[in-house]
């Protein structure tokens, strides 16, 4: 659990980072990003266990729900 966790913050740093810019002057994204990226990995992890450890396919799963975090914030704001 603990490097679920992990992967899963330093992915959505890095997602908010590329699509939004300077993640300081967005914590909403991060705080999105942040939640979708743990919901990510979670289902991951529930779907096959053990492979949400693995470098690859962790990070993937963590980057794309950083990002459906995002983009679904967005659609809800009516916005971009």
């Amino acid at each position: 659990m603990p490097g679920i966790l992990l992967s899963a913050l330093f992915s959505c740093f890095t997602m908010v980072r590329i699509a939004k810019g300077p993640w300081m002057r967005n914590p909403q994204y991060l705080a999105v990003s942040l939640v979708g990226s743990v919901l990510a990995m979670l289902a991951l992890n529930a779907y096959s266990p053990g492979m949400a450890d693995e470098f690859v396919a962790g990070t993937l799963a963590a980057m794309a729900g950083a990002y459906a975090g995002i983009a679904a914030f967005d659609l809800a704001l009516g916005g971009e």
